[in-house]
């Protein structure tokens, strides 16, 4: 089974992107994060092989989450960003 991590700090937006999908019938079993420091330890626990998460969130946003999970942990998962930010620039980083 693959592992999918999905990281956002709005409850709510974590509970839809658990559910919106049918990650099972995938083949994939979810982790959740609330931010990019918890998702980093689950990053150096399970390494998942797909991570999905905010740009913006406190302590750690999604392009540091990105750049230390390939630095320090080797990390060779696929990662989607996800945004309401307006400026995509900053995504493009």
């Amino acid at each position: 089974m693959l592992n999918v991590l999905l990281v956002d700090d709005e409850p709510y937006v974590l509970e839809g992107l658990s559910t919106m999908v049918d990650w099972a019938a995938y083949g994939f079993s979810v982790r959740t994060a609330a931010n990019g420091e918890d998702a980093l330890d689950i990053v150096k626990s399970i390494d998942p092989d797909l991570v999905i998460t905010d740009i913006k969130m406190p302590c750690m946003d999604g392009i540091e989450l990105i750049r230390l999970s390939q630095k320090q942990c080797h990390s060779t998962a696929e990662f989607i960003i996800l945004s309401g930010y307006d400026d995509f620039s900053y995504a493009q980083q």
